[in-house]
């Protein structure tokens, strides 16, 4: 399969201890988590959802950057 790249990123919140985030190129397409790999989980699924690829055919899910409040994440 050939897959398409899309670079996404992801603003990552920090509220009442869980994190929810909000992609930039994707208005609308947001996602939460207990945890960080909680959050990267709903997020796929969120894209999924938001880029009418609910079989998950369009390939792995690769954020370009990943911001926490004001401090910048590793790459997820």
């Amino acid at each position: 399969m050939n897959f398409e790249l899309m670079d996404l990123t992801a603003r990552i919140h920090l509220e009442d201890g869980s994190y929810w985030a909000d992609l930039v190129e994707l208005p609308g397409c947001f996602a939460s988590g207990d945890t960080l790999d909680e959050l990267v989980d709903s997020l796929k699924e969120g894209v999924a959802l938001c880029l009418g690829d609910e079989a998950g055919t369009s390939g792995p899910l690769h954020l370009a950057s990943a911001t926490l409040t004001d401090r910048p994440l590793a790459t997820v």
